[in-house]
């Protein structure tokens, strides 16, 4: 009898222990800073930029994407990313690239988080681009948040399912942010 309420007793707490991981908050440091943030409490809004490429069909254009977001969660609810600006810059044919139909948001279950803290993707939904040369495109694209390396935003697919457009780049910050779950 003896082993049986142990045995009991074991399973309820592995089954606390999994739902606490379940529910439990993302904490990150920025840069080398010892402070120690709760993403719930203290939502990250950062510039991440870099080389991307704009792209239907035959048509491609490289450019450097800039795109200014907010990451913020709710325990038990929605982990979201919001980007509320972006732009490209670089050359002639960059300068014609049009993006709008700001803000581009996309959410997953704050309990789809995978602990340890592993890429992410959210799926972006109102985005619009236009590339007078290669066209336009609009509505959603997913985009993967990889926390590796101090964190960046890949950019890696089409945009759907409104025109033929792509997206690819990698956008990382001037912070490291380092997260953990």
């Amino acid at each position: 009898m003896n082993m049986i309420a142990k045995g009991i007793f074991g399973a309820a707490l592995v089954a606390a222990a999994g739902l606490a991981q379940a529910t439990a908050p993302i904490y990150y440091t920025v840069n080398d800073d010892p402070t120690v943030y709760q993403l719930d409490l203290n939502p990250i809004t950062d510039t991440f930029f870099g080389p991307s490429t704009v792209s239907s069909g035959l048509c491609s254009i490289p450019c450097t994407l800039s795109a200014t977001g907010t990451l913020s969660d709710v325990i038990g609810g929605d982990t979201t990313l919001s980007v509320g600006h972006a732009s490209v810059s670089g050359g002639l044919l960059c300068s014609a690239v049009s993006l709008s139909g700001f803000p581009w948001v996309g959410s997953v279950e704050h309990n789809s988080i995978p602990s340890p803290l592993g890429p992410v993707t959210f799926t972006l939904e109102g985005v619009s681009v236009s590339a007078p040369i290669c066209g336009s495109c609009s509505d959603k694209i997913d985009v993967t948040f990889d926390p590796a390396n101090g964190g960046s935003f890949v950019f890696n697919g089409p945009i759907t399912p409104n025109g033929n457009c792509h997206v690819n780049g990698t956008l990382t910050s001037n912070n490291n942010y380092y997260a953990s779950h």
